[in-house]
């Protein structure tokens, strides 16, 4: 058997899947479009609100540009709670304390306990850090979440970003919490990270993977593969799906089937672990700029091999969403999932997510390390 891990709740022994992201980019404010003026408004980067019910809530929420126009959103909200819960890794758990005795180690059964940093205090604790401006890598879990808009009945999702960690760019390292610096390592290298989309020796670093069950896929004319997945997420009773959609572009390859090829031989309640980078961005394409020159002009007569031609960057269009680029060998299991598990139980709600006070087949068959593996690796 492969040595892949899928946590299971351990009350009521439902599959929990995992995600993650990590950003480096330069970090811009949100704009929102103000209802009644309908003018844009910057939003502040860090801000403390209440709820409809008048409870305090604390917000971190900006933008990061990984590359030239891709801008990602991301966010983190805290609300005070009754309770916080210490962690001892010695003791293997975790004890509750009262709210406000979350930090004092004094209110906890032994040293071994330490505090957990909570959303409430670490919005607060990130929002005094960011400037807008300036560069940071981030890291966190993709959240999602389901709403219908007003005057419709179809389900809308919602993925949101959610922030776990930030750290800024200082002279192209990385700065820890202890003051110390490290090179940026990303795609197996390492090296330091330069703040300048224009430059030759910019490299973005944009990455997410995701543990996916499968309920359907689409191959176009173009050979590019949709993938409608589904996302097994925390839930008291039973874990909830949601559902994620996620693109996997085709690429011609000098060895075995493109990747977009294998994901559009997997079948509903399939599973696998893809990874990625996560788009917002617009795409540009470079057109000569034609210069007039008058017919009495000498230059007119030059051979064109001996003119160097300007070119200018314009805008052909966008790409947006999840975008397959690999998968985590080992991970492929087929008709892991049931139909039970893909059923959702949630009630959809109407509020706006913007809104912020609320086998042998197998082609992935890769190595020995995969039970289900017969085949050689396409990809290897």
């Amino acid at each position: 058997m492969a040595d892949y891990k899928i946590k299971v709740n351990k009350n009521h022994k439902g599959k929990e899947f995992k995600s993650s992201f990590r950003f480096i980019g330069k970090v811009s404010a949100v704009n929102k479009k103000d209802p009644v003026t309908d003018s844009w408004e910057k939003q502040p980067i860090y801000q403390e609100t209440t709820t409809r019910t008048n409870k305090p809530r604390r917000v971190l929420q900006f933008e990061v540009e990984t590359a030239l126009s891709n801008r990602l959103r991301v966010e983190l909200a805290g609300m005070e709670q009754p309770f916080a819960y210490p962690y001892s890794r010695t003791q293997g758990g975790s004890v509750k304390v009262v709210w406000a005795d979350r930090n004092d180690k004094t209110k906890f059964p032994d040293d071994t306990y330490h505090p957990i940093e909570v959303d409430w205090d670490k919005a607060e604790r990130l929002g005094q850090l960011i400037e807008e401006g300036e560069w940071y890598e981030i890291r966190g879990q993709y959240q999602f979440d389901t709403f219908t808009p007003d005057n419709s009945t179809e389900e809308k999702v919602f993925v949101k970003r959610v922030i776990s960690s930030v750290r800024p760019i200082k002279d192209g390292l990385l700065l820890n919490d202890d003051g110390t610096t490290q090179t940026v390592k990303h795609a197996g290298q390492e090296f330091d990270y330069v703040t300048d989309f224009n430059s030759e020796a910019f490299r973005e670093v944009n990455y997410f993977s995701m543990q996916l069950g499968i309920r359907s896929t689409y191959q176009d004319d173009n050979k590019d593969t949709k993938v409608n997945a589904v996302f097994l997420d925390y839930g008291k009773e039973r874990s909830e799906p949601k559902d994620v959609e996620l693109m996997v572009y085709h690429k011609e390859v000098e060895k075995g089937i493109p990747m977009a090829d294998a994901f559009a031989s997997l079948n509903t309640y399939d599973f696998i672990e893809a990874t990625g980078q996560d788009n917002n961005r617009a795409t540009f394409a470079y057109v000569d700029i034609v210069e007039e020159i008058a017919s009495d002009d000498p230059f007119s007569q030059v051979d064109s091999s001996e003119k160097t031609t300007r070119q200018e960057r314009v805008t052909n269009g966008d790409k947006k969403g999840l975008e397959v680029i690999s998968y985590v060998q080992g991970s492929i299991m087929r008709e892991l999932l049931t139909e039970e598990e893909f059923r959702k139980t949630a009630a959809l709600t109407s509020d706006d997510p913007f809104n912020n006070t609320n086998k042998s087949d197998d082609p992935f068959s890769q190595t020995s390390d995969d039970p289900f593996s017969t085949d050689s690796d396409p990809f290897a």
